[in-house]
């Protein structure tokens, strides 16, 4: 059966292999969504290895717990 989403008809694996059984069915679901979590491990190590680092130590970021020698104190 098609689902509708905003106009547009979304597939599922049995609207795209009618022929499949059961059995074939099922482990066609079980590949897509292994294949699924395989792009997203894949996407999210690429992002955590291509975001920006962090810039250098400082009090005004909130990295360093004592303040810079020549800025004022609040003592």
């Amino acid at each position: 059966m098609l689902k509708r989403v905003d106009k547009t008809f979304i597939p599922t694996i049995r609207d795209l292999y009618p022929r499949l059984s059961e059995t074939e069915l099922a482990q066609a679901e079980q590949n897509f969504d292994r294949y699924l979590a395989l792009a997203l491990r894949i996407f999210e190590r690429i992002e955590s290895e291509t975001a920006p680092q962090a810039g250098p130590l400082s009090p005004a970021m909130g990295t360093l717990s004592s303040p810079l020698p020549g800025s004022k104190s609040s003592d």
